[in-house]
């Protein structure tokens, strides 16, 4: 009995603890936000911080709390528009935003959640275009149900490249994909997922996607999807970004070159810290970020919100997406 008290007592004293470190942590932000931009607090938020004018936390330390607090990019970014804050292999980076790139014009405040779902109205009409993004690891999929549940387009996944053993396969499902969703009435691009590792790897994966799409009517984008793999052996870990962009450009522009149009598929540390981007401006981007709104200033065309959504004719998660463009209109 004695001893569950003591776990009692334990228990207490590291949740107030806890508290106590958090609300300093919003302390230190609420201070560098009323410092840097001005912030006017609502006099019925949840959280009422008087603070003397003249108390400035330095931004430094504001970073600091942040690091050693584990304090996600997603809160972060809410007080920065000057940066972008990503997690990166040594901590938070705080990347500036690069003036010269072209700049997406959306607004955020369009989003709208219904059902699990993320939509983007314009003056009360939903006009962002519902997709996902499928491949073995969906199986079997029945895709007259998906076109129901207002799935307009899937990018599906035709091959990938082994990330340690360099060998290019066809996805298992690839053609019970593109076939089922093109009869349900479902617009495809296809993605693959690359490893390559030289300018002459980029062109082979390309070649091996035009060899198995050329009988399809592609109506949406040909991806190309490099991501961060983890471990020791995979291939991929020791390219520059100087040559990452090679290798995309080499990619992309093979698809370009036999008609189709070439995406660039990547996450925000993929997109500022692995890509030259004032190489890829001619490309249009696939944005992967699972935030409730997505912060990325640069321009882009399709957005990546989940890896758990649901939709009808697919057991288990599956990606969602909402497009920007409609490219079966040919633009």
């Amino acid at each position: 009995m004695n001893q569950q008290k003591r776990g009692r007592s334990a228990i207490i004293t590291l949740s107030v603890i806890s508290v106590l470190l958090c609300s300093a942590l919003i302390v230190t932000i609420v201070s560098f936000i009323s410092y840097k931009k001005s912030v006017t607090i609502p006099v019925d938020a949840p959280i009422n911080v008087e603070l003397p004018e003249e108390e400035v936390v330095p931004m430094e330390t504001l970073k600091a709390y942040a690091q050693q607090y584990n304090v996600s990019a997603e809160f972060l970014q809410r007080f920065f528009d000057d940066v972008i804050v990503y997690k990166g292999d040594d901590g938070i980076v705080y990347a500036p935003i690069d003036e010269k790139l072209p700049k997406n014009s959306y607004d955020f405040d369009n989003l709208v959640r219904v059902d699990g779902e993320i939509q983007y109205h314009e003056n009360g009409v939903s006009t962002g275009i519902k997709g996902i993004d499928v491949s073995k690891y969906q199986g079997d999929i029945e895709w007259k149900k998906v076109k129901a549940d207002n799935v307009d387009y899937a990018i599906i996944r035709l091959g990938y490249r082994g990330y340690e053993t360099g060998k290019i396969l066809l996805d298992e499902y690839y053609e019970k994909n593109i076939k089922g969703a093109i009869d349900a009435g479902v617009k495809v691009g296809v993605y693959f997922f690359s490893q390559a590792i030289t300018v002459e790897e980029a062109i082979e994966e390309a070649d091996m996607v035009l060899e198995y799409i050329k009988d399809y009517d592609i109506t949406y984008p040909v991806v190309f999807d490099a991501e961060e793999m983890l471990g020791e052996s995979v291939r991929t870990n020791t390219l520059t970004t100087t040559q990452r962009t090679d290798i995309t450009l080499a990619f992309c522009e093979k698809i370009k070159a036999a008609g189709y149009k070439p995406m660039i598929y990547a996450n925000i540390k993929w997109f500022v810290a692995q890509l030259d981007m004032s190489r890829l401006t001619e490309y249009d981007k696939w944005f992967a970020q699972y935030f409730k709104s997505p912060f990325f200033p640069y321009d882009f065309h399709m957005w990546q919100y989940t890896a758990k959504g649901k939709v009808d004719g697919i057991k288990g998660d599956v990606d969602l997406n909402i497009g920007f463009k409609d490219y079966s209109l040919g633009s």
